[in-house]
């Protein structure tokens, strides 16, 4: 058998995810790969199953901008409210100038911060909308230029804001900004199905052997193609498992695939809840993939995009258990250092306060949560050395030597 850490097995997987589309929850893309990772499981001989949830979810999305006769790219806020079939057509004014909003469309900047009930984007598009704004062209500003699209938690990942509003990319707002100093017309177009029955699919596989569990998670949603932000994790998971499932251990496995991160992690809290989850107490350690893992950083070079030399910013978090062991696995690895979890953010963070012995890796790239996260954006050296490094890890806890120094 093909080594299934290797450089080329884990980026054509990479590449195979990526090509499935833009991966929001719920959407064909999203259904296709969790239709893809049970097929992929169940060849190793994984018991593998779809475990559905439900949501309200935004579907056949159809937007359109048009500011001086040009048409620019643009990307709702969700939850999106539709304009309907047809477009608004209205003069743009400044949100913040305090001017007369009555039957125009605001354009506003919004903060570089995670959709909350308490965040600036509700106080800000709840104000537009009583002022009698019918719409809102919102910006983030982003360093690449391009739209970034925003997380969203309760309740704006299943409530529709009281106003249509769509996102610009950053390097547009001078236009818009020069469209609305001139108080010129906008065309507005935010259109799809709002479905308020649909479900996802989480993919759970399992192996039950012992009484001792080791636990395998990673997202698999995300706004756009999302191949480095989720593509690299979802591939680490398929090639730990293809390893795994052959291995001669007493330990029981579980494979957890979820959707919903991108709107309020609601798939990984389905996933919580399931049956089929070993009690804290049952499992020796729970590996959760996090974003952007073995991610190059880029640099802008006469439009060209260039890796740089060294990865991007990366983490690796762990419970107190874990540390020692994994500075022995992670040696060679010196931009991952296991440190205690600090963050309010990441789906470890509901692990590790259920008290699971866990780790995670996560981290940033330039293109994370924009269009462009493509295939290559990802490191494939790099991607191999994280792998050999999760098992050596995993490998020493299967044969229940984890409190031995690991080999390098």
């Amino acid at each position: 058998m093909k080594n299934p850490l290797s450089e080329e097995a884990l980026l054509s997987d990479i590449v195979r995810f990526a090509e499935l589309g833009d991966h929001r929850t719920a959407s064909m893309a999203d259904l296709a790969t969790s239709e893809w990772v049970k097929t992929e499981l169940e060849k190793v001989g994984l018991a593998a199953e779809l475990d559905p949830w439900p949501l309200r979810q935004f579907q056949n999305l159809n937007c359109r901008l048009r500011v001086f006769g040009k048409q620019c790219d643009t990307f709702p806020l969700w939850y999106p409210r539709s304009t309907g079939s047809e477009p608004i057509v209205a003069r743009l004014v400044q949100g913040d100038n305090h001017g007369d909003l009555r039957g125009a469309i605001a354009l506003v900047q919004f903060p570089d911060v995670m959709v909350t009930e308490k965040s600036a984007h509700a106080r800000m598009i709840h104000a537009l909308a009583e002022a009698g704004a019918r719409a809102v062209v919102g910006c983030t500003p982003h360093v690449s230029g391009e739209i970034y699209g925003q997380n969203v938690i309760p309740p704006h990942n299943q409530t529709p804001w009281p106003l249509p509003v769509l996102m610009i990319a950053p390097s547009d707002w001078h236009v818009f900004e020069a469209a609305a100093r001139l108080g010129s017309s906008v065309e507005f177009l935010l259109d799809g199905v709002d479905c308020a029955d649909l479900c996802a699919n989480n993919v759970v596989a399992y192996r039950e052997r012992g009484d001792r569990w080791i636990i395998v998670s990673t997202p698999q949603s995300g706004w756009f193609r999302s191949a480095g932000e989720r593509g690299a994790g979802l591939a680490l998971l398929l090639g730990l498992a293809r390893w795994m499932a052959l291995a001669e251990t007493d330990h029981s496995l579980l494979f957890l695939s979820n959707s919903g991160h991108e709107i309020g992690h609601l798939g990984a809290f389905h996933a919580l809840s399931n049956p089929r989850l070993p009690k804290p107490g049952q499992c020796d350690c729970w590996l959760h993939l996090g974003s952007c893992i073995a991610t190059h950083d880029f640099d802008r070079n006469n439009h060209l995009l260039v890796p740089a030399s060294p990865p991007d910013p990366s983490w690796l978090f762990a419970s107190q258990d874990l540390i020692e062991p994994l500075s022995h696995s992670f040696s060679d690895l010196t931009h991952l250092t296991p440190e205690l979890y600090n963050r309010d953010h990441g789906e470890i963070r509901w692990i590790l306060e259920r008290g699971y012995s866990a780790f995670s890796l996560m981290g940033a790239q330039q293109f994370f949560h924009l269009k462009g996260d493509g295939p290559e954006v990802v490191n494939g050296r790099l991607i191999e050395k994280v792998g050999a490094a999760l098992k050596n890890t995993l490998g020493n806890i299967m044969a229940r030597k984890a409190s031995i120094p690991f080999a390098s």
